[in-house]
């Protein structure tokens, strides 16, 4: 009993700590440690406001995880989508391109890094990218897309800013 008990607590625990130590924080992380103080600061406020233009424009539910996962199972259910908005999300940031492309090193040396790593080839993250990857000898649709992040992820993924940021770019490369 006392072996059982022990081994639901370390599952239990393990289970915690992974939602923790995914490697999509790994490259979130990347891309916060290449800017600068300055970037930092503006980019998160038009992140937020990007978001609440997508909800107020009935594009995304709400900000939550959920919000998130249900804009792509929506697509995938029905094939009909509509990015359209004026919010002019790439604009908004665009002081984030670099004039020089060296100075984007830092940004893909940390995402190569990750990439090699045993952590990448075993997770959720890995397996979506191949398949990604698959689609890309087909024309790919957003439908194809939603249909594809469906299958690997879960409302909780999109608890993680890597995800809510991949969407949001996601709905500004389409509209």
């Amino acid at each position: 009993m006392k072996k059982l008990l022990l081994l639901i607590i370390g599952l239990m625990v393990n289970s915690c700590l992974s939602k923790y130590d995914r490697v999509e924080k790994d490259l979130y992380n990347c891309l916060i440690i290449s800017l600068s103080d300055e970037e930092k600061e503006k980019v998160n406020p038009i992140f937020s406001d990007f978001e609440q233009h997508l909800i107020d424009k009935g594009i995304l539910e709400s900000s939550s995880p959920e919000g998130y996962w249900n804009f792509y199972k929506k697509i995938a259910d029905t094939g009909t989508y509509d990015f359209s908005n004026e919010f002019n999300f790439s604009e908004k940031i665009s002081f984030l391109n670099r004039e020089n492309p060296e100075d984007n090193n830092i940004f893909f040396d940390c995402h190569n890094e990750v990439f090699q790593t045993e952590k990448y080839l075993k997770s959720k993250l890995y397996k979506f990218n191949q398949e990604s990857q698959s689609l890309r000898s087909h024309r790919v649709t957003p439908t194809m897309i939603a249909i594809t992040t469906t299958k690997y992820l879960t409302a909780e993924d999109f608890e993680l800013e890597y995800y809510r940021l991949s969407t949001l770019l996601f709905i500004e490369n389409l509209k």
